[in-house]
């Protein structure tokens, strides 16, 4: 007799760095239940950060955004630039935006590092509302979102050591 195992991919470790980020985007015009055009900037800082080898001492940075796009309380299709300034005096500059083209949930980018110590690697944060009842309020129209405070995380990885499966 004999069995038939059946054959499960493994996920694959993420090559790159996979930070924490604390903070808030403003919007210039406060986000309502409606699609519009809005500006959007804002800053964060990132603490802490792992590799596939376990923590990362000593990496921090603040981080810098500005941007705009369609977006309502919940939805956003943002382009947004921004700059890292890593505590070791380095900086990467990086454009982000909704997956897929969006619309996406408010929070959630992809993008790549233009410039910088990290050049040529991909970029991909999620964002989470430290206030999950605003958007709720927002989309029942009771009050419109004009700063959104965040924390989340922020991947930096490799183009070249990507495997099969774990594309943006």
């Amino acid at each position: 007799m004999f069995s038939v195992g059946s054959v499960q991919a493994q996920p694959q470790p993420v090559d790159g760095l996979v930070c924490t980020m604390s903070g808030s985007l403003s919007f210039e015009s406060p986000l309502t239940e409606e699609n519009a055009e809005r500006d959007v900037s804002g800053s964060a800082t990132i603490s802490t950060c792992v590799d596939k080898n376990g923590p990362v001492e000593g990496v921090e940075a603040e981080v810098l955004f500005s941007g705009d796009g369609v977006a309502n309380c919940s939805l956003q299709s943002f382009f947004l630039s921004q700059l890292v300034t890593w505590n070791d005096g380095q900086f990467d500059f990086a454009t982000l935006e909704a997956p897929e083209g969006g619309p996406a949930p408010l929070g959630a980018y992809k993008g790549v590092v233009n410039v910088g110590k990290s050049e040529g690697d991909k970029v991909i944060t999620v964002l989470f509302n430290d206030e999950p009842l605003q958007t709720l309020s927002c989309m029942l129209g009771i009050d419109p979102i004009g700063t959104y405070n965040f924390s989340g995380v922020q991947i930096f990885t490799d183009l070249e050591s990507e495997e099969a499966g774990t594309e943006l």
